[in-house]
């Protein structure tokens, strides 16, 4: 292979990659990501050279497909993972505390469980999850109904988990909050639960991971469609410890931990 191959292989892998910094961007609509795509499912040599080349630049691969295009997330310590504080000014969140903190975690995981009740639900590609903010809201606050029990039991027994004070103060902080807290304008006040849930999903809408649609016509309040960049990205979430504690809590479908949430290779590279 000559010089000026590698070095053309080189830039195709780093415009397939590019491609998953445009979350809104899809194959269907964009001929070059599509061959890319394509590409990447069809040559296995492309396809090492795309993931060491992310790998290189801190980034893991978890998926190509036709319809979600190139979706990758950051590898721990990277320059391209979402600290705290940029996510806190992109939410407006108004304290920095770690029950904040942990109340937005609960809240995306919240989302994404209701998104993909069922471990079918996330295994089928053709299936697409949608949320709405009084929902999470019920759930994020049986979660915290949950912490709080177990919060006191532990005092009971006089052996508190190491953990509790940060837990009490995530739950604490929840219930205090109000669902909704109009202003005098009619506008959610920003303490409001649901204000942060709203924040959080058009986080995700901005991201490509949601796609907000018209208000439903019985109660008015506005419906978020999951994409399947979602979708993958959910996937990888259920297998880790953390999806998998909160389902333990037992207000969570028990999603983590089942094998058919993953896909064979065909079906997640190009489908």
């Amino acid at each position: 292979m000559s010089i000026e191959t590698m070095a053309e292989d080189a830039e195709a892998a780093g415009r397939l990659i590019g491609y998953g910094f445009k979350p809104k961007t899809r194959p269907a609509r964009d001929s070059a990501y599509a061959v890319l795509v394509k590409r990447y499912a069809e040559d296995p040599d492309f396809e090492t050279l795309v993931t060491r080349y992310a790998e290189g630049m801190g980034l893991r691969v978890i998926a190509v497909t036709s319809r979600a295009g190139m979706v990758h997330t950051a590898l721990p310590g990277s320059v391209f993972e979402t600290r705290m504080d940029q996510y806190a000014r992109h939410v407006r969140m108004r304290e920095s505390r770690e029950a904040e903190r942990i109340l937005y975690g609960l809240t995306h995981l919240a989302v994404a469980a209701l998104a993909f009740p069922r471990p079918e639900d996330l295994a089928d590609d053709g299936y697409q999850g949608k949320v709405r903010v009084s929902a999470v809201d019920q759930l994020v606050r049986s979660v915290c109904r949950v912490l709080a029990e177990r919060v006191a039991e532990s005092e009971e027994s006089q052996d508190p988990p190491a953990d509790a004070p940060e837990l009490e103060k995530a739950w604490r902080a929840y219930e205090r909050r109000p669902e909704v807290a109009p202003t005098k304008g009619g506008r959610p006040g920003a303490s409001a639960t649901r204000t942060l849930i709203g924040r959080a999903l058009v986080h995700l809408v901005d991201r490509g991971m949601f796609i907000q649609g018209r208000p439903d016509s019985d109660d008015g309040e506005k419906i978020f469609a999951a994409t399947h960049r979602y979708q993958l990205q959910v996937r990888e979430l259920a297998s880790t410890r953390a999806y998998e504690e909160l389902t333990e809590l037992g207000v969570l479908p028990p999603i983590a931990g089942t094998r058919t949430l993953r896909t064979t290779r065909a079906e997640t590279l190009y489908d």
